[in-house]
């Protein structure tokens, strides 16, 4: 991890200071929505999921090690992934509710 984006995050950790955390996303929010938007496509989902990463990070769940881009990098793409799965499931589960429904499976 470079030693600015150290400095800065531990100011954060240790400190809260708001202008370390306030310089991090603006380092590294570009290519976090980025990073997201390529997987989903739809400009508010990646906004939905750069914004649980860089929560994440304000929370403290973070287990970043050697670089602090390669983190949230991994992140948006794995959060991202998360998503799609998601919502393939959820319109899975709503095609075989419709089947249902539309085959007589709703008894009125």
């Amino acid at each position: 991890m470079s030693t600015a984006d150290l400095a800065l995050l531990q100011r954060w950790v240790h400190s809260r200071d708001a202008e370390a955390f306030a310089e991090i996303v603006a380092r590294y929010s570009g290519m976090v929505y980025a990073t997201c938007r390529r997987i989903l496509r739809n400009p508010e989902d990646a906004e939905d999921v750069t914004q649980e990463c860089f929560l994440r990070l304000a929370r403290g769940q973070t287990d970043v090690h050697s670089s602090l881009a390669g983190w949230l990098h991994y992140l948006a793409t794995h959060r991202s992934l998360d998503l799609v799965r998601s919502q393939s499931s959820r319109k899975k589960r709503e095609a075989t509710h419709a089947a249902t429904q539309t085959d007589g499976g709703d008894i009125g």
